[in-house]
């Protein structure tokens, strides 16, 4: 039996024609759709372009990891999440939860990105990934969930993640 039958493909097909249908996994059933006003500001000029890129590769991780993505739209020059979640997974649901993207190489800038994903972005996750080990990031997530700021975070080369 192909793998694909084993997910229900009509929510990744629900979405009208504003949006991208970007990625499916057949191995996990997450997926990634792309607001096409998202599309449309990322090539505005080369940074925006840079930071889609960025973005849009961690969305397509966070599919492979079963997670169900709509990469939003955000009004330039207004803070607003990056991506709304779905569903992740078999099980565990997090129906219409927004989050905030953010990829870094150490913890010096976790606790502050996170402040700043919730409170400034209004975001409800904050996902981060990290480009390179380094031995506070532990400590740093840790400061976020005593302020009851969580989400997840994952190391660029692993293929699991780490809830928070």
């Amino acid at each position: 039996m192909d793998a694909m039958q084993n997910f229900d493909l009509s929510l990744f097909h629900s979405y009208d024609s504003s949006w991208e249908r970007t990625f499916f996994d057949e191995r996990t059933g997450g997926f990634l759709v792309t607001s096409l006003m998202r599309i449309g500001e990322a090539f505005k000029s080369k940074n925006n372009r840079l930071v889609f890129l960025k973005e849009r590769q961690m969305c397509i991780k966070l599919a492979t990891f079963g997670f169900q993505v709509e990469h939003l739209y955000e009004i330039p020059g207004l803070s607003s999440p990056d991506i709304g979640i779905r569903r992740h997974g078999s099980y565990a649901k997090i129906r219409g939860k927004t989050a905030e993207l953010k990829q870094l190489s150490s913890s010096n800038r976790v606790y502050k990105e996170g402040i700043n994903a919730r409170y400034r972005k209004k975001a409800d996750l904050l996902i981060i990934e990290f480009t390179k080990q380094a031995p506070k990031i532990a400590r740093e997530i840790g400061r976020l969930s005593d302020k009851g700021i969580h989400g997840y975070y994952f190391f660029s080369d692993d293929k699991c993640y780490t809830s928070f």
